[in-house]
């Protein structure tokens, strides 16, 4: 049923459909914040509502909405601010995840315990020797000899303490090494077997050294739950996991923190090799054989959902690397 309001009188307000007039006290009101040109809605103290068109008599007759409300309103009713302040969320936004949460995540990893990072380790490792890796089957002197150079490859460095070099058997994985939090690098005895050179495995080992050093394993871990946090605020789930509008950028966002680690650890190995009289070449040695039948794709838009930089790019990086320290010995 339609319904007239009207004033008659300063701080009351009337509403009358058909026969039927009431009176109330404006405080006793609540109406509605402004959304655009929307109808607004009008409730009564016992508990009923009316819709009404949205007036300026409105607020005339009603107290005066929060200052937040008003500023909203405001916004809404100025095109050109509204598109600066979206400008200048979207700016914020991106800087927050490039600039931002890296330095945050950097700024905290060094305070985390060493106890948390062996507990995660230790779990970690556990869950995959339970799914993909298998006790290794490489002679027990190879392997012996290959912690020895890893040790001298690393010997000095800030967290040389906590690093050391195990083996796994990893028919599903293939030709792989990992650091994990704590500094336990694994390497499968198939990579061992694909890369004869063993200063190409050097090269291999000073990267994930590198992931040590600068604590990618913890940085990772604050960077992806910090990402889910803030990405399902932004888009109104908090869970992280309700719909592709969070998953999918939270996806991307952890696809490029990862991207950053390993062209990290990629400079540190470029740095570490020479001291000990390898090239960075033995790197991009090493990258070629990995990416050999692989089928990388990494081209185009699926690039941004790869969690390492295409090998090429990688293998270009190594080779600079290398030329750049021949220019510099000269």
């Amino acid at each position: 049923m339609a319904a007239t309001l009207s004033q008659p009188a300063p701080g009351r307000l009337r509403v009358q459909w058909g026969d039927e007039v009431r009176e109330f006290d404006v405080g006793e009101l609540a109406l509605s914040p402004r959304l655009g040109r929307l109808s607004r809605q009008l409730r009564l103290p016992d508990g009923g509502q009316l819709e009404v068109a949205d007036s300026p008599l409105l607020d005339a007759w009603l107290p005066a909405p929060s200052r937040v409300e008003a500023a909203a309103d405001w916004l809404e009713r100025r095109r050109t601010t509204m598109l600066g302040a979206a400008v200048l969320l979207v700016g914020g936004v991106v800087g927050f995840f490039q600039l931002g949460l890296p330095w945050m995540a950097n700024e905290l990893a060094p305070v985390i315990p060493p106890a948390m990072e062996r507990t995660i380790s230790r779990q970690a490792l556990a869950l995959l020797d339970s799914t993909h890796l298998r006790p290794s089957r490489l002679p027990a002197a190879r392997r012996e000899e290959l912690r020895v150079k890893f040790h001298a490859l690393t010997r000095g460095l800030p967290r040389a303490d906590g690093l050391r070099l195990d083996f796994r058997d990893a028919p599903s994985l293939g030709p792989n090494a990992f650091a994990l939090p704590d500094g336990q690098v694994v390497m499968t005895d198939q990579l061992v077997a694909l890369v004869p050179d063993d200063e190409e495995l050097l090269a291999v080992m000073a990267h994930e050294a590198g992931h040590h050093e600068h604590r990618h394993g913890m940085r990772r871990g604050l960077e992806s739950s910090a990402a889910v946090v803030v990405i399902g605020f932004l888009f109104g789930d908090l869970s992280g996991t309700g719909s592709l509008s969070v998953s999918i950028p939270t996806l991307l966002v952890n696809s490029g923190f990862s991207r950053r680690h390993e062209r990290e650890a990629d400079a540190f190995a470029f740095a570490l090799l020479p001291r000990h009289g390898i090239s960075p070449e033995a790197f991009a040695r090493a990258m070629a054989r990995l990416s050999e039948g692989d089928g990388e794709t990494t081209a185009g838009p699926i690039g941004y959902l790869s969690t390492h930089p295409p090998s090429h790019e990688r293998i270009e990086a190594a080779r600079r690397a290398a030329e750049g320290g021949k220019e510099n010995g000269r």
